[in-house]
């Protein structure tokens, strides 16, 4: 019998023979003992729709796993809606297996077709209605049926890939985002939640399609916004900060409270700052620096002295070169990120608060606030008491931190300021105290006068060639005229 039905198999697929729907269903049937499914997905294409039993093959292929094959079957389900219009709740069935067997996919780029397929059924083509109701007064086309039953599946395609997910909603139910926002706060699965709001509000919808992007952007509320605050700070702590300095689109009051609610230091202290209270949010940046140098203290405690293991430890050497080396592995560190991370921060809030229009209020203070924190950090941490190897390393990292803070201050800090601050406020501490902050400061403010003299070497080169270039011209138009006027 099996071979009886491969031959059947081969005359159908060339389409010279035509066979009832039992025989058709039961060489369908070898076919996916066999495993064979591009057989059977050539077959479909072949043979005219009723010379089989829909769901009858349905069931076969389904049953083997074969989600290409039981696809072509379920859009074909799909097509009749548009053609017959007949029972709207078995077609919609149809769409959604549709859709499921796209996702059940092993190929991420044939999974990413379902979106192309949702738009080609939802969007344009028939609306033929499917239904009247006389009581309402309105009708039931079939895109109606096709986006009712789209919205179940809305979390999955957003797990999927949330940008084309939002085009989507975009283009198909604008004018019903708040129920779409609804429905997926209704599944309870906030990590759907925050992927739908994260590709609108972060920027990545627009970049993808110039249109989608903004229009969804305009039909979103501040609570909206303030949604996607809440479950940024609860998955992304970090990235926080930098949405709040990007967007104006919150409530400040309420944003505090959700940031010292999940202890996020950085927003919290530009929200203090916004609220007008710079002082205490410089003052809650730095504890927070001291912690994380705390923190960064118990790393380097735990670090190999010896030799690199296999899983890559880091190690102390005697050695110049690979102390050097263990020093930059140990910049790379999620500790060591964190401590210049919450000091770029700081910095970040003493320029924004030291300029003309703040000079009187806060003028230099800010920064020399930052200053003495560093300056006095040695002390807070210890390094006195710890081993030579440790405190040798900690003491590298203050000093890669007093580098950045004098860089950073060279343009917003007078130099007399600076000089006056060490000798007046520091009077009482040796001078060697001061030796990398002085050697420091001078280096930016030499390398600034380099670059100045370098720019001012360059302009009085091009002044000179643009003078030769001048002084030629003029001496081939006086010899041009003694030419033509023939002038001795």
């Amino acid at each position: 019998m099996n071979n009886i039905l491969d031959f059947i198999a081969k005359y159908l697929l060339t389409g010279v023979v035509r066979a009832p729907p039992p025989i058709i269903c039961s060489v369908i049937s070898r076919m996916s003992s066999r495993l064979a499914q591009d057989e059977i997905i050539r077959l479909l294409q072949v043979l005219p729709r009723n010379s089989y039993k829909r769901e009858h093959v349905l069931t076969i292929v389904e049953s083997s796993q074969m989600s290409r094959a039981a696809l072509i079957l379920h859009k074909g389900g799909v097509s009749d809606l548009f053609d017959a219009g007949t029972d709207s709740a078995t077609f919609s069935k149809h769409f959604m297996s549709a859709i499921d067997c796209y996702l059940k996919d092993d190929d991420p780029r044939f999974q990413r077709d379902v979106f192309d397929y949702i738009k080609n059924e939802c969007i344009g083509g028939s609306t033929a209605m499917v239904s009247y109701d006389r009581n309402r007064n309105e009708e039931t086309t079939v895109h109606d049926v096709l986006r009712n039953a789209l919205c179940e599946k809305l979390p999955k395609l957003i797990n999927l890939d949330p940008v084309p997910c939002a085009q989507l909603v975009a283009e198909i139910y604008v004018e019903e985002l708040e129920q779409i926002l609804a429905s997926l706060e209704a599944t309870r699965d906030e990590m759907v939640q925050f992927k739908f709001f994260n590709a609108i509000i972060s920027g990545n919808l627009t970049k993808a399609d110039a249109i989608a992007g903004p229009v969804l952007l305009a039909n979103m509320t501040i609570d909206h916004h303030q949604k996607y605050l809440e479950l940024l700070a609860k998955f992304y702590p970090d990235m926080v900060y930098h949405h709040l300095i990007s967007s104006d689109n919150y409530r400040v009051e309420a944003c505090l409270k959700l940031c010292q609610e999940y202890e996020i230091a950085d927003a919290s202290a530009y929200l203090l700052e916004r609220m007008g209270n710079v002082s205490s949010a410089l003052q809650l940046m730095l504890q927070t620096l001291e912690g994380r140098l705390m923190t960064l203290k118990r790393v380097v405690r735990g670090l190999s002295l010896s030799s690199y293991g296999t899983k890559g430890r880091l190690k102390f050497s005697r050695n110049k070169v690979d102390t050097q080396k263990m020093v930059a592995n140990l910049h790379q560190e999620k500790e060591s990120q964190a401590v210049q991370q919450i000091l770029t921060f700081g910095l970040d809030l003493c320029e924004r608060n030291s300029g003309s229009s703040s000079q009187t209020e806060h003028g230099s203070q800010l920064w020399f606030n930052v200053l003495d924190r560093l300056i006095n950090a040695k002390g807070f941490l210890r390094l006195s008491k710890e081993l030579p190897e440790h405190s040798t390393l900690m003491l590298d990292v203050l000093s890669d931190l007093l580098r950045i803070t004098m860089q950073r201050m060279v343009s917003n800090v007078p130099l007399p300021d600076l000089v006056r601050k060490i000798t007046i406020d520091h009077a009482g501490n040796r001078l060697g105290e001061f030796r990398e902050m002085i050697t420091t400061m001078l280096n930016t403010y030499i390398s600034e006068m380099d670059v100045c003299s370098g720019a001012v070497a360059a302009i009085h080169h091009d002044v000179h060639q643009m003078s030769v270039s001048k002084f030629n011209l003029k001496v081939s138009i006086v010899i041009f005229y003694r030419v033509q006027l023939r002038v001795p």
